[in-house]
């Protein structure tokens, strides 16, 4: 008997992306290079991926964010995966400092100005600096690195394409990528998940905002702290506010001059319904439900940032809850 469409049918490559938070070009490097999968072929040749490899898929990006090399991580079984990921999540001991995140420049200018904010520079560490992306291709015994900087004065396609190579040499977990001109397709490129890309030109305190935030950590004016990151992918803490104290917030902000608590209470509320509908969505199917979990997920991790926004309002603005 001839396969049935519903046999044959599987995720294509871009709606796997947007799942995952893999880019298209990352996910087939991974495949060519790795064989982090094997994804089935359409009758045109098109990749079409299962369920089964969308989840092997989001454990592997959450490892490589964490800090695994692709090459490390990417012939683990699901279970080693899991395993291994539930290790990576224990934190440190309560109290423990955090050390600053360590950096490699590449770029002569931007290497310039950072090494000569160097000590006014807290929550960073610059460990090495290259004056091109030659030098640094060609150099040996790179240091590691939690973040990998590289300013370009025009980002080629060839270049972007080549981001994740240079991020696994210094065994980078995210870049941040400064350029003045590039085409809005040669971005596109870029691994989404893991790069952050800044117009030039840029202060060397934007830059070490920029790559803290990627690693999970909140920088202020006057403390080092911050609260730890959820996992890109995984749903957010429990509601901090409950809608009787975001509607009390929304009643007392027209006492002070500041508008913010009103307008933040009313997002909190806004995402905190469409998080709630998002989960009692019928799914009338496999796709269905993942594109539902997914509108869940995003819901619950973007309450979750107003509400940490909210927090630094009403400390600042002196509100008693």
């Amino acid at each position: 008997m001839a396969k049935t469409e519903s046999l044959v049918s599987g995720y294509r490559i871009g709606t796997v992306s947007r799942l995952t938070g893999i880019s298209p070009d990352t996910l087939r490097i991974w495949e060519r290079r790795y064989e982090v999968v094997t994804p089935e072929r359409s009758q045109g040749g098109g990749r079409l991926y299962s369920s089964d490899d969308i989840a092997r898929l989001k454990l592997i990006r959450r490892l490589v964010d964490k800090g695994d090399t692709i090459s490390v991580v990417a012939h683990l079984s699901h279970d080693e995966l899991q395993e291994r990921l539930a290790e990576s999540s224990i934190g440190p001991a309560e109290g423990a400092e955090k050390s600053p995140a360590r950096l490699v420049v590449v770029g002569e200018l931007l290497s310039t100005k950072m090494k000569a904010a160097a000590e006014s520079l807290r929550a960073v560490d610059l460990v090495a600096c290259y004056e091109s992306t030659a030098v640094f291709a060609a150099a040996t015994d790179l240091e590691r690195a939690d973040v990998l900087v590289i300013e370009q004065p025009s980002l080629q396609p060839e270049t972007a394409l080549q981001v994740v190579d240079w991020m696994e040499r210094v065994n980078a977990a995210h870049a941040v990528i400064i350029y003045r001109f590039a085409r809005q397709e040669t971005l596109e490129q870029l691994p989404r998940s893991k790069c952050t890309t800044l117009r030039a030109p840029v202060d060397a305190e934007t830059v070490q905002n920029y790559c803290v935030a990627m690693l999970g950590r909140y920088i202020s004016a006057d403390t080092d702290e911050g609260e730890a990151a959820f996992v890109p992918g995984e749903l957010a803490p429990p509601r901090r506010y409950s809608d009787e104290t975001l509607a009390r917030l929304a009643g007392i902000s027209s006492t002070i001059k500041c508008e913010c608590p009103r307008h933040l209470a009313e997002l909190i509320t806004s995402l905190s319904a469409f998080e709630k509908y998002s989960s009692e969505c019928e799914s009338r199917n496999l796709k269905d439900a993942e594109l539902h979990s997914y509108l869940n997920t995003t819901a619950s991790q973007a309450r979750h940032m107003f509400e940490t926004a909210l927090s630094l309002v009403i400390e600042a603005e002196n509100i008693e809850l």
